[in-house]
């Protein structure tokens, strides 16, 4: 069998926040960060806000650029109006063994701008950055509570309470992992008493090659019932560019060969089990 690997975890792959060290972490969530892609992707998306009638008040396109496993892992989040035009963009490096490095852009042109809190919601869209990049997986802690079925798939089923401080809309998430490859079904956010404020919860996906591309995810808030709903367009696996050697510049490949496929030319994945 194949080593699957998980393309899009709005990592989806959405950008991650590697608050604490990873030994902190619950080794079922350490096992769906080891299946981030080892590939530089680029996906481009977008974001249909609904009503609670289910009525779309807004579209908003997004791109991310993913490279995971490079020497500084980084992810770049563009977020665009109907028409292209970009509207606010997040960049995220992470050096080894240092906290985060953010920086934040606004406008058409972009322009730098301070970095603003990060559980605050883009724009007027029920996620926020933490949401677009599942920031829950690298928090510290986190409970085993069992196994339950999603949509008829097994999945683990786990507890984590939020960093103090970091998110204002709730204290802890419960995650669904479906089992059979490793990637976040369901996430739900509660405040002590049991209130349920988010829920985010992947509706479907498909594999090219190893990788398996989550393709639509709803994001929901509580209690006003509005949606966000992320659908992937296409998903690009390109070459990692590094600067080139003097020597060697014109042998370089370019920094944008693609060397992937888009998904609407790929199969679904089979009908998901019966509940």
């Amino acid at each position: 069998m194949n080593h699957l690997r998980l393309a899009l975890l709005l990592p989806l792959c959405l950008a991650v926040v590697p608050l604490h060290p990873a030994a902190a972490m619950n080794p079922e969530l350490q096992s769906v960060i080891a299946v981030l892609p080892d590939v530089p992707m680029v996906v481009q998306g977008d974001l249909v806000r609904r009503d609670a009638r289910g009525r779309v008040s807004q579209t908003y396109r997004v791109e991310m650029v993913l490279d995971w496993k490079a020497d500084v892992p980084t992810a770049r989040y563009t977020i665009r109006d109907a028409f292209g035009e970009s509207l606010q963009h997040l960049s995220i490096a992470w050096p080894a063994g240092d906290a985060p490095e953010y920086q934040y852009f606004e406008g058409h042109p972009l322009r730098a701008r301070p970095v603003p809190p990060l559980n605050q919601p883009i724009l007027d869209t029920d996620l926020n950055w933490l949401d677009l990049s599942l920031s829950f997986l690298w928090w510290p802690g986190g409970q085993t509570r069992g196994s339950e079925k999603v949509r008829g798939r097994d999945c683990h089923v786990i507890d984590v309470p939020a960093p103090p401080g970091l998110v204002e809309a709730f204290d802890g998430v419960r995650l669904w992992i479906y089992k059979e490859i490793g990637i976040v079904l369901r996430a739900e956010g509660y405040r002590n008493g049991g209130e349920l404020k988010r829920r985010m919860e992947v509706k479907s996906f498909k594999k090219i090659r190893d990788r398996w591309i989550i393709k639509d995810i709803d994001f929901q808030s509580f209690p006003e019932k509005t949606r966000t709903t992320l659908l992937v367009r296409d998903a690009d696996v390109r070459e990692r560019f590094e600067l080139p050697d003097p020597n060697t510049r014109d042998q370089t490949p370019a920094p944008d060969a693609v060397i992937g496929e888009e998904i609407d030319a790929l199969p679904d994945l089979p009908a998901e089990p019966a509940p």
